[in-house]
């Protein structure tokens, strides 16, 4: 897709995101976060039917929402949490006693792979006896987290290399890492694929699939067909946005793949309340997302600014961060930043190439002025 001209009203510079992503709203109310406190392992009733539960994450974000939708016979579990002594507690604790009032959990849905959301689904499955479902695009790639041969982490050394991360740094970065094989029950031999073009019966609720893209491949949201609920996932997030990383053997341009599936949730209403996994549930998801675009087109802005002469990616990394990064989120931040300057040079705003040492640099075109 080709850069544009004309600039952005309020900005003095030129769309970075093209306007065929970039829909800014005028008029939009302000995000209204719900007023709840949320107890780590104590589930809250949150809407009628529906109860959230919050389980530890041993991370720098250290906690993942889940959620539990009252059906006539049962329970819905939508993720899981991750696969850590502490989480398994608190599931043995919430399925045993009240609120469940010892009612069976007839399924478990995932929205998307990543561990502290697909962790626990195989152990739940066969400790409940139920099935597990997502789509198929999560699940092409879900077993590859607890696959005991693989080192996911490992494989991304030749990336890290490529992108300008000193050896010794890499090889530190290594031993603070997750180790998902460890993090990540195995799934059960059959999981259902959701179609995702059809509504889902779930809590005695209607709920429409919206997909997202770009943070994972087939990212399932859950809106409630009469506009009261969404269950997000990781697609939309307040206060803090979803890791969007180019990964070895994934979507080489994942921010665009992002940017163009939050169309799918501009038209959600003001009053829908939005369920998410981390952080707190909120009001005014179309403004969310216009937050997001707007952050994603600060960022590009700083990146592009910063690049005044050929540098590698790790290089670049202050410019998109403004701060030192350490431990994981180093690796979360490299894989994020090449996922920006891959979304500036398919605008035709940089170009890269390979050193002699294998490291990528990128520059600004020579027709491409500062802004």
């Amino acid at each position: 897709m080709a850069a544009t001209s004309g600039p952005l009203p309020g900005t003095g510079h030129r769309p970075l995101i093209p306007p065929a992503l970039w829909q800014r709203r005028a008029g939009l109310p302000p995000t209204r976060p719900l007023a709840a406190t949320i107890e780590t392992g104590r589930p809250l009733a949150i809407a009628e039917g529906v109860l959230l539960l919050r389980l530890p994450l041993p991370f720098a974000l250290n906690h993942v929402n889940v959620y539990l939708l009252d059906e006539a016979d049962g329970w819905t579990i939508v993720d899981c949490g991750l696969d850590t002594a502490a989480a398994r507690r608190i599931w043995d604790e919430v399925l045993s006693s009240p609120p469940l009032g010892g009612r069976p959990v007839r399924q478990v849905v995932v929205t998307h792979h990543h561990p502290d959301h697909v962790g626990l689904a195989g152990w739940l499955a066969a400790r409940c006896g139920v099935p597990v479902r997502m789509s198929a695009g999560e699940l092409a790639v879900a077993g590859r987290y607890a696959d005991p041969r693989r080192d996911v982490v490992a494989e991304r050394l030749p990336l890290w290399h490529e992108h300008g991360l000193p050896r010794a740094l890499a090889l530190e970065l290594l031993d603070h890492m997750p180790r998902y094989a460890v993090q990540v029950h195995p799934l059960p031999p059959r999981v259902e694929t959701v179609d995702t073009s059809r509504p889902l019966m779930l809590g005695g609720r209607a709920w429409r699939p919206l997909v997202g893209r770009g943070h994972s491949p087939e990212h399932l949201s859950l809106l409630a067909e009469d506009g009261s609920l969404m269950i997000g996932g990781d697609q939309v997030l307040p206060s803090i946005t979803p890791n969007i990383a180019v990964w070895p053997g994934g979507d080489a341009d994942p921010l665009r793949s992002y940017l163009e599936s939050l169309r799918g949730f501009e038209p959600i209403e003001a009053r829908t309340l939005l369920l998410p996994s981390h952080r707190q549930p909120l009001h005014g998801i179309a403004t969310r997302v216009e937050e997001i675009r707007r952050h994603h087109e600060e960022r590009l802005a700083a990146v592009l600014a910063a690049c005044t002469e050929p540098m590698t990616c790790h290089a670049m990394l202050p410019a998109l961060f403004g701060r030192s990064l350490r431990n994981e989120e180093l690796g979360f931040g490299l894989g994020e930043a090449i996922a920006h300057l891959n979304f500036l040079e398919s605008e035709g705003l940089l170009q890269s190439w390979r050193d002699p040492d294998g490291r990528r640099r990128y520059a600004r075109r020579p027709d491409i002025a500062s802004t």
